[in-house]
């Protein structure tokens, strides 16, 4: 890396070209993190204690997954509204309103006496959410030096990471000595901690800009990402008839009409000209593939581990424990890396590690209980070369003047892969088990038998990644010419 001089010479930086992250950055890069590892802890936890809800509020599977559904629809909502508050509204000011809206919402669910007061709190941590994780990435690519960016991103990560990997465990434990107000009540602590962090940290990334926002393009985006949704969410339930396909067309349409829209506007909502760069849509649809992947994995192994090997909840996580640390700690491990090396590299390693690991899982997970924890572990590793090099590299591809859009794009598109993952994950293990159950099979025996098939896409999803990461070779280049530092 070289500075330039007013002169337009080049002079050499210190250690290399290679600028050294700031203490204070990393600070406020937690601070915003603990906001997203609470909004994913809090949800993989209320997985464990969904049976109880159940019977405490006398609601039925598709009621009670609304809390999950709610949530991420409420997230993909709120966040294309980012490149408009990141605008207009000082840093700050943003990073205390996301505390002060998801602390309202853990709240409220401490003290929810019922369904709805419980789904209001849930929905209420989104919209704090939905502020934080696009300020989050924002921050990260208007401070953090280029050839840093994965090392954050990958910091990123490890605070995200760990919510799935703690959450059922500590669910688990909620619910075996406490109950489940508690997954609430024991977030406060760390929300003080955020603030504290946060509110003395937190630097001012406005440029002047003047932020607009467009409230019809706003409800269209809205109505469009809420069927989507919707739409892949009860799937099975409305067993692929009219209604499914009656949503998902109508949603695509929507948001099709929304980025037509988009591109006429002087001032649009998001700029959707961030996807006129061949890298980022590559690397939008690898991240859809992957972290579609790893969350349809994540929903499928502790129902293979309970309904099939006959594990208890906390017995299944623990098994799986390991495989989620891994994925953790790999991520800024691999996101120092990037400094060195081209991204796609990593990606396509990932990717191939992830179709093997697929395979064995698909011929030996309904088997043999041991295979699933190793190949499960290895998996997660195999992940990790997959998502913090992708997002970094796709960030990368746009001009400096995008990073709010960009930001805001890849964050609602993550949403929705999780969303569309755990959708098509539960359809097709539901779906398979059932088949043999209506053959005379026991419900063990039907869903040992359901994982191998289930496990087909996956590898699908998996081998077709290695053909798009071979494409960002030609497709992307190592950093859009407008990032280069001055």
């Amino acid at each position: 890396m070289t500075t330039n001089r007013t002169d337009g010479s080049v002079q050499p930086t210190p250690n290399g070209g290679k600028r050294a992250v700031e203490g204070k950055l990393v600070i406020v890069v937690v601070a915003l993190a603990i906001l997203t590892f609470l909004g994913i802890l809090s949800e993989t936890s209320l997985n464990i204690a969904y049976s109880t809800l159940m019977t405490e509020f006398s609601i039925s599977a598709s009621v009670v997954q609304w809390l999950t559904t709610g949530y991420l629809l409420l997230l993909s909502v709120s966040i294309p509204t980012s490149p408009f508050l990141v605008r207009t509204f000082s840093t700050k000011t943003l990073f205390v309103t996301a505390v002060a809206i998801f602390t309202a919402g853990t709240l409220l669910g401490a003290v929810a006496a019922s369904f709805p007061m419980l789904l209001a709190a849930r929905l209420v941590m989104a919209l704090g959410t939905g502020i934080s994780l696009p300020l989050l990435t924002n921050i990260i690519l208007e401070k953090a030096p280029l050839e840093q960016r994965g090392m954050m991103l990958g910091l990123v990560s490890l605070v995200t990471c760990a919510a799935p990997a703690i959450g059922p465990v500590y669910g688990g434990v909620v619910m075996e000595y406490l109950d489940w107000h508690w997954i609430f009540y024991a977030m406060l602590p760390f929300l003080v901690l955020s603030f504290a962090l946060g509110v003395a940290t937190v630097p001012d990334i406005r440029k002047g800009e003047q932020g607009y926002i467009s409230v019809p393009s706003l409800l269209v985006v809205a109505l469009g990402l809420s069927g989507l949704i919707v739409a892949v969410s009860f799937y099975s339930e409305w067993n692929g008839d009219w209604r499914f396909w009656a949503t998902l067309a109508a949603s695509v349409v929507l948001l099709a009409l929304f980025a037509v829209a988009q591109l006429k506007m002087e001032h649009p909502l998001i700029e959707v000209r961030v996807f006129s760069y061949p890298g980022f849509s590559l690397g939008m649809l690898i991240l859809i593939m992957s972290s579609g992947g790893v969350l349809g994995l994540n929903f499928m192994l502790p129902i293979l581990l309970q309904r099939g090997f006959g594990q208890t909840s906390m017995v299944a996580a623990l098994i799986l424990l390991p495989g989620a640390v891994i994925g953790a700690v790999s991520a800024p491990l691999i996101g120092s890396a990037l400094k060195n090396h081209f991204p796609p590299k990593f990606i396509i390693c990932g990717f191939l590690g992830v179709s093997v690991m697929d395979a064995v899982m698909m011929a030996f997970g309904g088997q043999i209980e041991w295979v699933v924890a190793v190949s499960y572990a290895l998996f997660m590793a195999a992940s990790g070369f997959v998502l913090v090099p992708d997002q970094t590299h796709a960030l990368n591809q746009l001009p400096a003047r995008m990073n709010a859009d960009g930001s805001a794009a890849m964050n609602t598109i993550q949403q929705l892969a999780g969303a569309i993952g755990t959708a098509v994950a539960s359809t097709l293990i539901t779906e398979a088990s059932a088949a043999n159950m209506a053959q005379g099979m026991s419900q063990s025996e039907a869903y040992l038998r359901a994982f191998p098939s289930s496990m087909t896409v996956l590898l699908g999803v998996g081998l077709a990644g290695v053909v798009l990461a071979a494409l960002m070779f030609r497709f992307s280049t190592r950093r859009a010419p407008e990032l280069v530092e001055v």
